[in-house]
């Protein structure tokens, strides 16, 4: 009897763009691929309107989706879209991540998928991503944010050993490893997540640097027992990066550096107010349409 293919069910809506920011951050937990297009056959004079979708591997709690959505729409105070859920056979990964994935630029980091047929350029660090279902969202502001703020920190001091909260495909964990030849934890609840990083680190021949392990925040024996790092990044969202404040300041070692990213601009302040708690300062933002990334320090 053949193998049958995996099934994957799509959760998608339409939105306006003053909603679209806090639509997307709401479906990350959905599903394990995020993304958002804006639309382009929009007639003269109305207002821009994007196309949010997530890709999930388990087929959707319906309620649970209005309930998640309903509450970011409430505290945006907007109005609830029609949202959409259906089945998806045979998912074309390499057709999907074209599409969510183009190639990344940030200071001195070239970020493409494995189906990029151009020439790198070669004065980047490059990392090629093989596709797959844990390449994370696709909000790129806040890869490219991270990718920004970790060059601007290259350009001032060394690091030696670092941790990936949250690594989705392992973009942060290789593109530090790649620049610096230092070890780097690449840490996600998701163990499809850790999977993928830790093949994304063999085709990069980084597999010596990257360990990759699934585990549910940083008290993990994986990540608790390599604490503490002086670099930690933590891409994730801005709800469980205020209710990690305490456990991620406990493994930033004395003079370390911090980013966060993954929250809206607009959520900055309750994110610092947290962080500024436990005895962390902010350094400087890095803006992104409208997602920030900010990097901390003692």
């Amino acid at each position: 009897m053949a193998e049958q293919s995996p099934a994957y069910w799509r959760i998608w809506l339409d939105t306006d763009d003053a909603l679209a920011p806090v639509l997307e951050a709401a479906m990350v937990p959905l599903g394990q691929s995020v993304a958002r297009f804006e639309e382009k056959d929009i007639p003269d004079g109305m207002a821009k309107r994007w196309r949010i979708e997530a890709i999930a591997d388990q087929e959707p709690d319906i309620a649970e989706v209005a309930l998640c959505l309903a509450a970011a729409v409430g505290q945006a105070h907007g109005d609830m879209p029609d949202f959409h859920i259906s089945k998806m056979d045979d998912v074309d990964w390499l057709a999907l991540n074209r599409s969510q994935f183009p190639p990344i630029t940030a200071g001195r980091f070239f970020i493409h998928g494995s189906f990029f047929d151009g020439t790198p350029p070669s004065d980047k660090h490059v990392v090629n991503l093989d596709v797959g279902p844990a390449f994370g969202s696709g909000t790129h502001e806040t890869t490219r944010g991270c990718l920004l703020a970790l060059d601007e920190l290259l350009n001032e001091r060394a690091f030696d050993h670092a941790l990936d909260l949250g690594c989705g495909s392992g973009i942060l964990a290789l593109s530090f490893a790649r620049a610096t030849g230092k070890p780097v934890i690449a840490s996600d609840l998701d163990p499809v997540a850790a999977e993928t990083t830790a093949s994304n680190a063999i085709t990069n021949g980084l597999a010596h640097l990257v360990d990759a392990v699934a585990a549910s925040g940083v008290d993990a024996d994986g990540v608790q027992n390599k604490a503490p790092f002086d670099l930690i990044f933590a891409n994730i969202l801005a709800e469980p990066l205020i209710a990690m404040a305490g456990d991620i300041e406990a493994r930033l070692a004395p003079g370390g550096a911090l980013i966060l990213s993954g929250l809206l601009t607009r959520q900055q302040g309750d994110v610092m107010s947290a962080y500024r708690d436990v005895g962390l300062k902010l350094g400087r933002t890095i803006v992104l349409g409208e997602w920030s990334t900010m990097i901390l320090g003692r």
